[in-house]
């Protein structure tokens, strides 16, 4: 940028920004880290300071002068102590926080607005391109800090034909050959961003199921990160080991059970070293009291350190704290700001939803997530995954009988499992069909007509 520029800034804004989000032990971080990236600063220590605040908060350490100055020391960051002082002094009430943040955010959109001139002027002086490459060049760049600044957007029905729509186009495009690894769901399914919702009945292995999708997406070179709030890490990555010697060998394979309980075989150190030589880029974020804001402000800043949008899922809805007044107004809350993050970051966003027990014996359906919230409103594609016996359930069988026929489906190995797609906000709805191995943690695609071959063996490991 021309130095001769005076460039957009707020330095006390920044300042008065970082003060109040040392308030009450950061209360308005989440408020503000929505709103502004580290980026969004002027002063490059200003930077440093709001980068070292968020990782605090998401260590949950309570960031004050001392925390971030040890913090600081261990980076070997120039940022003086002094300097963080004349910060954590000035006594600012934290009710302009968010105020303070629009106004970083907008001289950051300025800058943003005028580098982009300044390069469309020497593109222009430089004459090497005509007036329509110039204008392609920029115009993206031009329409995310539209984006950026505003989050309601006005679109008249012809500016968005002449200026929008191919950049739109372009930006899915950059989907179209992505692959989840199971070839039935491939062969219907443009998995594009949006927000997904699975449900499950018990015992059709959703958790296993999404844990998988995540793991062949991170290997087809996706980013991809799992929120837990259920599941340890070992429990999560042991699934993937037991998965992979089941794969390699059917008869000689240790269980997820087995391999956390210390069992051992050779085939299980060849497929450790295997992991550790392949660049899988999948993450576990383990949860247990954040908040749904508080799960998000720890997204927003792993999703600024990827190169692109990455997959994320949240295991699961029912157990995210809320502070709401009934469990149904919490869900409905947090689905909505999680659809929100998910178009505001352009992530691929898979939710895990619990269904009613009093569905548990019936076909699913979306009166099987009722208890749920509006999800069936808000997501852009719903599944569901059920054991394939209940679609042979006729109604008026006694409920001895119906838990016969559930109790023995449970037993098989493999399972039969049904994936339905209740709502596809990308195309039509659709039924995929898989044979679950549950004592190794392995979703394998087959055709419904495989169900007939299936073993009725009753040795079930979970």
């Amino acid at each position: 940028m021309n130095q001769n520029y005076k460039l957009p800034h707020d330095v006390d804004a920044e300042k008065e920004l970082l003060s109040a989000m040392l308030v009450r032990n950061g209360e308005k971080i989440p408020a503000v880290s929505a709103i502004v990236s580290a980026d969004d600063f002027y002063r490059p220590e200003h930077q440093i300071i709001f980068r070292t605040i968020l990782e605090l908060y998401a260590q949950d350490i309570p960031p004050n002068i001392l925390s971030i100055f040890q913090e600081l020391q261990k980076t070997k960051s120039k940022v003086e102590f002094s300097y963080l002082r004349s910060i954590a002094v000035m006594s600012v009430t934290n009710a302009y926080a968010v105020a303070h943040a629009k106004i970083v955010k907008e001289k950051s959109e300025l800058r943003r607005l005028m580098e982009t001139a300044e390069n469309v002027f020497h593109a222009a002086q430089e004459g090497s391109k005509s007036p329509a490459e110039i204008i392609a060049s920029y115009q993206r760049m031009l329409e995310e800090i539209n984006r950026a600044g505003s989050p309601t957007k006005d679109t008249a029905f012809v500016d968005y034909f002449a200026a929008a729509f191919d950049l739109d186009i372009a930006e899915m495009k950059e989907y179209t050959d992505r692959k989840t690894g199971f070839e039935n769901i491939d062969a219907v399914q443009f998995f594009t961003p949006g927000l997904y919702v699975i449900g499950a009945t018990p015992a059709a292995g959703k958790t296993t199921f999404c844990w998988q999708l995540l793991e062949q997406l991170a290997r087809k070179g996706e980013s991809c990160i799992y929120c837990s709030y259920e599941m340890s890490r070992l429990e999560l990555f042991s699934k993937s080991l037991a998965r992979e010697l089941f794969k390699r060998n059917e008869n000689t394979c240790l269980t997820a059970a087995q391999i956390r309980r210390g069992g051992w075989s050779v085939e299980l150190d060849y497929a450790r070293e295997d992991f550790l030589k392949s660049e899988i880029d999948l993450h576990v974020l383990e949860l247990q009291d954040e908040t749904v804001d508080d799960l998000l402000t720890l997204l927003k800043s792993l999703c600024a350190k990827k190169k692109k949008a990455p997959v994320v899922c949240l295991d699961y809805l029912q157990i995210v704290p809320t502070n709401r007044e009934s469990t149904k107004l919490g869900i409905d809350d947090a689905v909505r700001k999680l659809k929100k993050f998910q178009r505001d970051t352009n992530t691929t966003f898979i939710v895990i939803s619990s269904f009613n027990r009093t569905n548990y014996a019936q076909s699913v359906s979306f009166e099987s997530f009722k208890e749920s919230g509006n999800i069936e409103y808000t997501a852009d594609v719903v599944w569901a995954l059920q054991l394939n016996v209940l679609n042979e359930i006729k109604g008026g069988e006694l409920v001895s009988e119906v838990r016969r026929k559930i109790d023995e489906a449970k037993k098989r190995q493999p399972r039969q499992i049904q994936l339905k797609c209740l709502k596809n906000r990308q195309g039509t709805n659709y039924d995929c069909f898989f044979e679950y191995h549950s004592a190794h943690d392995y979703f394998e695609p087959c055709d419904e007509d495989e169900f007939l071959n299936s073993s009725d063996d009753a040795d079930n490991i979970d």
